[in-house]
């Protein structure tokens, strides 16, 4: 009889550890929105349940916790001829509870797309605690809400506050924020305002480089001039684009790359709050096409790119905006070749161009065109090899790309 009451303890214990999340192991070719649809949840609820780190990358065989929890929300499919005020009739919540829910600015939704619900016992419950709060006088004055691109250590800066009391006040667990999200930046309570902490000032080191400008002198040497200012060779070499045998001669300028550090006092909490931000890049597609060749990146195959079918001729655009950190023929696997680096550590690789418009060290714009398409190695077609790299780790286009 025990061993039956044991048995139906463990099922039912399975029963509800199942309903909050399941395991899902990444095959070759899914992506995030492909598994959200599968078990109709959000992408931003796969990547906060997985604690996921920009660009999102997943690969083949990881396995990812998809929150299947239905305590809080319940998970709606947009069908065809549904809107916002149908939708909210239905489930009787309001239109602004759903739009908040899912971080929606307009009244638009699109088929297929996956709506989150707060449940009536869920909304009921935010709403007395607000009440709550209001009646003891810790009231939310002011506001903020959360634009796309934004992040908590940004808004920090833009109201000169700490991160982990925003954290504090909207009860967040993780940095993670969604756009049209409504966080607390502060409230007036008496309570908080009366506990005054003395801050912490601790040294930091700022390293500031400095360009001197050295007239070379008859008789002197880069040696000597690096053991002048205290500077590496290869520094000197670096920022005056020296080429070997690295002669110099009198009357030449150099630049000379002098490091001044200086020590200065700021509060502990100040490394949080002015800790610099990355900028959100958003990739284009170069061309217009089909794509005959995927990413594969495996023991049996390497295509570390997408090869992408056009018509001859067509305009190559800049992904983003960066520099251009080489133009060539050299490396003859890729025939003509542009390579452009770009802000927060991407690289972006233009293979098999017809024809180069732009030459090396050149800034160029996002959307620029760079060159034009030419035929693809070992085929009959007309195209582009594109290829993402993000600290020289090569990563499939389509997933910092939309289709």
């Amino acid at each position: 009889m025990k061993s039956i009451i044991n048995l139906l303890i463990l099922v039912s214990f399975l029963f509800v550890t199942s309903s909050f999340a399941v395991t899902y192991k990444v095959k070759r070719g899914d992506t995030l929105s492909e598994i959200a649809q599968k078990y109709n949840v959000t992408v931003e609820d796969i990547i906060e349940e997985n604690n996921l780190k920009p660009p999102y990358v997943i690969y083949k065989g990881q396995r990812l916790k998809i929150p299947t929890d239905r305590k809080n929300y319940i998970y709606y499919k947009v069908k065809k001829g549904d809107s916002l005020e149908k939708i909210a009739r239905k489930f009787k919540v309001s239109i602004k509870t759903i739009k908040r829910a899912n971080g929606l600015r307009r009244n638009i939704i699109r088929v297929g797309q996956i709506l989150r619900i707060p449940k009536k016992g869920y909304i009921s419950y935010t709403k007395k605690s607000s009440r709550k709060s209001a009646a003891s006088g810790n009231v939310c004055v002011i506001k903020h809400k959360v634009r796309s691109g934004e992040n908590i250590e940004s808004i920090a800066k833009k109201y000169h506050v700490w991160v982990k009391d925003i954290k504090r006040l909207n009860n967040l667990k993780s940095n993670y924020l969604y756009a049209g999200q409504i966080l607390c930046i502060k409230k007036s309570s008496k309570t908080s305002s009366s506990k005054k902490h003395k801050p912490r000032m601790i040294k930091e080191k700022i390293v500031k480089t400095r360009i001197i400008r050295h007239r070379v002198r008859k008789g002197e040497s880069l040696s000597l001039i690096s053991k002048k200012y205290n500077v590496s060779l290869n520094s000197i070499i670096r920022y005056n684009h020296l080429k070997k045998p690295y002669r110099i001669y009198a009357g030449q300028v150099l630049k000379i790359p002098k490091k001044i550090v200086k020590i200065v006092e700021i509060d502990e909490r100040q490394k949080t709050l002015y800790k610099p931000t990355p900028i959100k890049l958003s990739f284009l597609w170069p061309v217009d096409g089909k794509i005959i060749n995927n990413f594969v990146n495996n023991l049996q195959q390497r295509h570390l790119g997408v090869d992408i079918k056009t018509e001859c001729g067509v305009p190559i655009k800049a992904a983003e905006e960066g520099k251009v950190i080489f133009a060539g023929d050299s490396i003859k696997a890729f025939g003509n070749l542009i390579v452009i680096r770009h802000r927060n550590k991407y690289t972006t690789v233009y293979g098999h161009v017809g024809k180069i418009l732009i030459k090396e060290n050149q800034w160029v714009a996002k959307g620029q065109v760079i060159g034009q398409t030419g035929k693809l190695n070992n085929s009959n077609y007309c195209g582009l090899y594109f290829e993402v790299r993000k600290d020289t780790v090569p990563i499939n286009p389509l997933i910092v790309i939309k289709k």
